[in-house]
């Protein structure tokens, strides 16, 4: 019995545009979590509070009424748990609803 013959195509120019693609969609989505970060951040009422965000956090990902904000160390997440409630205050001002938030490293 003999293998089956097949050609194998390529098509150089699709999956790099594909890529291309979603790295400006993601770079689009991300764009949009920044612009929505920047602005919460001024309605965080607590001065040390808005400067940990400001400096060492960032929104990563919203969706249903949860925020996954990231923080880049694991002693600035321990401090930032402290002040989650200014945060979740800070969403409520900006756009008028309750935000969860959840913090990562």
């Amino acid at each position: 019995m003999q293998a089956p013959n097949f050609v194998q195509l390529e098509l150089p120019g699709v999956l790099p545009k594909k890529n291309d693609t979603l790295k400006q969609i993601e770079e689009a989505m991300q764009g949009i979590l920044d612009l929505t970060w920047k602005t919460v951040i001024p309605h965080i009422s607590a001065r040390s509070t808005k400067e940990l965000m400001r400096q060492h956090g960032k929104l990563i990902a919203i969706h249903d009424g949860e925020a996954r904000i990231k923080v880049s160390s694991t002693p600035l997440l321990l401090m930032a748990i402290h002040k989650l409630p200014d945060v979740e205050s800070a969403f409520r001002k900006a756009f008028d609803t309750t935000v969860k938030i959840r913090l990562e490293v």
